[in-house]
């Protein structure tokens, strides 16, 4: 949703500037500065957005900090007594600052990749797999890897994850349908980017895990990116585009009412489009496990997983959509008493789609924090309902010299299955 002028100032004018969103901003916990916390933000908005809106001066380098230093975690929002719409108002003033200034190139590139059906990125992808370990080597204890030679503004504690050369379209054309299959019950699966093209094996373990239930996961190679990060880089006619091309997919299916993510981003995202289909319900895959939680109880049995784990709330599953206690339903039907709850779990790992990227050493200050907070846990293992979190929570584990792995807790719920 984009916020027009005039209620985008009835929405400033919300904030009362209590300063409640001071003890929750991750970036305001790093700098100090007044500025960069919400009620600074919105107020600095807010004094040029009269006289700027529809002028063609150039904006000025305060509102350009302003907007873009911000996770877009929702932390203030979600800490907000007046509901004020705080993400909203920054993705929207991003949208203004790239309609006047343009894209960031960089961006602009990655964006077409995810818009492109030819030179798509995919085919980008694989054929980075190919090349990648001339300039970077696996990790010893992690998934992931780091730079093998030194390369421009990225150094040795950097994770990437590896590119697979089989994304999960190419396991699910060359597997065999279940001849029982047709006696389960579709349920549509958005598995997003990450785990489409990088993270195949976490989309196949929640497809098993499905089965399992009695559902069939249907995956339409149609299906594009949920538009969160273009979302979130102002960049709305990608987005729009993008929605455009799920929602035309989701009504082709329109019979199948049930959409489940394991991607808290994707899940987030597609809670906002308009035009779902009649009736049509999006689901994290932890809030479909929990309705299903008797017969999930049953498969499960007895088995536990006995490495000692904690969860990372990753932001767009707290906050975006306040989804809590399905996930720790899960790990304690998982690991038991094996599962320990960190001191923050709520507290933003610092990714923020591209935020890590742009922002490396900030988003590594916020990063040590949570780290610091898996290693006081002792647990050998960290998870989050988000491809994006693990990957950051994995470079944290490399930065901290930690012992901890990351994982998905579908893929925990998967291997404990397959092992019952």
């Amino acid at each position: 949703m984009t916020i027009t002028p005039s209620p985008w100032q009835q929405e400033l004018k919300k904030c009362v500037k209590c300063g409640a969103c001071m003890a929750v901003c991750p970036i305001y916990r790093q700098t100090g500065r007044e500025e960069m916390v919400a009620r600074g933000k919105l107020n600095h908005i807010e004094r040029q957005l009269d006289e700027r809106f529809d002028d063609e001066e150039p904006l000025t380098p305060g509102w350009l900090e302003a907007v873009d230093l911000c996770l877009l975690c929702c932390s203030c929002e979600d800490n907000c007594s007046k509901g004020v719409k705080i993400t909203e108002i920054i993705a929207d003033a991003r949208h203004r600052q790239t309609e006047q200034s343009g894209l960031n190139p960089i961006k602009k590139s990655a964006f077409s990749l995810l818009k492109n059906r030819v030179l798509s990125l995919p085919r980008f992808i694989k054929a980075g797999s190919w090349m990648q370990w001339l300039l970077w080597r696996r990790l010893p204890r992690h998934s992931g890897l780091v730079r093998r030679l030194p390369l421009p503004g990225i150094d040795d504690k950097t994770v990437i994850p590896a590119l697979p050369r089989r994304h999960l379209d190419d396991y699910l054309k060359s597997t065999k349908k279940p001849q029982t299959e047709t006696a389960l019950k579709p349920v549509l699966y958005f598995p997003g980017c990450a785990t489409r093209y990088l993270y195949p094996q976490m989309g196949l373990d929640l497809l098993y895990v499905l089965e399992r239930l009695g559902f069939s996961g249907i995956v339409p190679k149609e299906l594009a990116c949920c538009g969160m990060v273009t979302w979130g880089a102002g960049d709305q006619e990608s987005n729009q585009e993008l929605q455009q091309r799920n929602l035309e997919v989701f009504r082709k299916h329109s019979e199948i009412k049930e959409i489940v993510t394991g991607c808290a981003s994707c899940g987030h995202a597609l809670k906002e489009y308009d035009g779902l289909p009649e009736d049509c319900e999006i689901l994290d895959i932890s809030e479909f496990l929990f309705r299903h939680r008797e017969k999930l109880e049953q498969l499960v049995g007895k088995n536990r997983v006995e490495k000692k784990i904690t969860y990372h709330d990753p932001c767009h599953l707290r906050k975006g959509q306040g989804i809590t206690s399905q996930p720790r339903w899960l790990l304690k039907l998982i690991a038991g008493e094996n599962f320990i709850e960190m001191r923050h779990p709520e507290r933003c790992c610092g990714a923020g789609g591209t935020f890590g990227l742009t922002h490396k050493e900030l988003s590594r200050k916020i990063l040590a924090e949570k780290a610091h907070d898996a290693d006081s846990t002792q647990a050998e293992i960290v998870t989050s309902g988000c491809p994006g979190c693990l990957l950051q929570l994995t470079e944290g584990a490399v930065v901290a010299n930690s012992q901890w792995q990351t994982a998905h807790p579908i893929s925990l719920l998967a291997e404990l299955l397959r092992k019952g």
